[in-house]
């Protein structure tokens, strides 16, 4: 009894008589294999093929009340396929078999594999991940070693991808920012009514800020490519804050399984050199992702709006003008100018 999928129906085959005239017959023999579903239940509506090992499709056809799949041979081959929606069976059949009675056709042939088609999926899935893996480490070491990747001004990589050790810096500097956020959001965080405008030169050089205005007046989604993109690449690579920002962004909202090795160093490199600088508009974008809590978020964003996010200071001052309190209102009014001041071209 074999299974059809782990933990619910049940399969059986049986070996039975030929039948002399039914659809999918093979033209020579009649041998057949029985599917159930269920002990002495035949399997009905299941589509079937019968191949050799290599491939050849040598018969097909859907099941019916007597759950029979026919069987045909092939000359010079011995090792065969039975295949339906969730299962595979591979069969040594050597050809005296095809010559056997059905009761000895029976005992002749041999079962050699039992698999389900999902395992069988899981485990090509399994090889193709571990290939791209194998690809990816050997692009790492070439890329590592030449360091002249987009953001190689971020500085040299380690020579050999590992894993765990990347594992190991992401997960330091994750705890680093979120010590962080914690240490700012005590005793409630701070109080948004004292917000006080800062220009955004205040917590870092700009160098090149006009390519940094262009890619955030893209309409969405923002293009990663493209001469927009190559600007602002430049900005960033002179050391303009809001830019590496902006490509942090742009790393981090892609899933993991999409970027390379070198993107992934890359994007732990930016979160430390943003959060040696306390670039606040790395937290609410981090927290995001590590706190589901839709309070703390807010909480988080007002701690980002106070310290010189942009983003967040757009974002909060809206909210803020639907407060009762007019004091909040008027911080939050303080917040909209600032972030639409530092949206303004650098004089």
């Amino acid at each position: 009894m074999l299974k059809l999928i782990p933990g619910s129906t049940l399969l059986t085959l049986s070996l039975l008589s030929p039948l002399a005239q039914a659809v999918d017959t093979p033209p020579a023999a009649g041998h057949y294999l029985t599917l159930y579903a269920v002990p002495g239940v035949p399997q009905s509506d299941d589509p079937y093929t019968w191949s050799t090992a290599g491939g050849k499709q040598l018969t097909k056809g859907l099941t019916k009340a007597d759950g029979r799949a026919y069987l045909k041979g092939e000359e010079g081959e011995e090792s065969y396929v039975l295949e339906t929606l969730s299962m595979r069976w591979t069969f040594l059949v050597p050809a005296r078999c095809w010559q056997e009675t059905p009761a000895a056709f029976q005992s002749c042939l041999t079962l050699k594999q039992t698999a389900s088609l999902y395992d069988i999926e899981q485990d090509a899935a399994k090889l193709a991940r571990e290939k791209d893996q194998q690809a990816k480490a050997a692009a790492y070491v070439l890329a590592a070693r030449a360091n002249d990747d987009a953001l190689a001004w971020l500085g040299k990589l380690p020579p050999q991808w590992s894993t765990q050790e990347h594992a190991k810096r992401l997960l330091s500097i994750g705890d680093k920012i979120e010590r962080h956020i914690a240490s700012g959001l005590r005793q409630g965080g701070p109080d948004v009514r004292q917000f006080a405008c800062k220009a955004p030169t205040a917590y870092g050089a700009l160098p090149q800020q006009q390519a940094v205005l262009a890619f955030q007046l893209q309409p969405l989604p923002m293009l990663h490519f493209g001469a927009v993109w190559d600007q602002l690449l430049a900005a960033a690579a002179q050391g303009n804050w809001m830019a590496r920002l902006e490509v942090y962004y742009a790393l981090a909202e892609r899933k993991v399984r999409e970027l390379s090795y070198v993107e992934q160093a890359r994007l732990v490199q930016l979160m430390e050199w943003l959060h040696q600088r306390e670039i606040a508009g790395l937290y609410r974008f981090f927290s995001a992702r590590t706190i589901g809590d839709g309070a703390m978020q807010d909480r988080v964003a007002r701690l980002a709006a106070m310290q010189g996010s942009v983003m967040d200071q757009s974002v909060v001052g809206k909210l803020l003008q639907d407060e009762d309190d007019p004091a909040l209102v008027a911080a939050g009014k303080r917040m909209l100018d600032c972030a639409a001041a530092a949206m303004q071209p650098p004089r």
